[in-house]
């Protein structure tokens, strides 16, 4: 696995009221590159988006708490207790990158 698997991504951080209430709606796809950390993050839903992507919950010192692999589009998913930011990813992305549970991940 790899030992940093954020080291070939781009992310893009959601940090503001305005950039969180958007998040990924205003994308028609994620490259495999990419990755959106929505900070502070909790549930999530995929309504109004156009593909599907791979949802990771963190901790507040990145420790991965739980992974959705791909969710479809007008779907929920509730945040496991203790999540402070959750990472979004094209789908197939966190298993290919190497993500694993109980993971702690580095942010560059």
């Amino acid at each position: 696995m790899n030992a940093n698997p954020l080291s070939e991504l781009t992310i893009i951080r959601a940090n503001t009221w305005t950039s969180r209430l958007v998040g990924l709606l205003s994308y028609s796809s994620l490259e495999d590159t990419q990755a959106m950390l929505v900070e502070p993050g909790g549930g999530i839903h995929t309504v109004g988006m156009r593909f599907v992507i791979d949802v990771v919950y963190l901790d507040k010192d990145n420790k991965v708490l739980k992974i959705v692999s791909d969710m479809k589009p007008m779907r929920f998913s509730l945040a496991p207790k203790g999540t402070k930011s959750v990472l979004e990813l094209s789908s197939g992305n966190a298993k290919r990158t190497g993500i694993y549970l109980d993971q702690t991940l580095v942010f560059g």
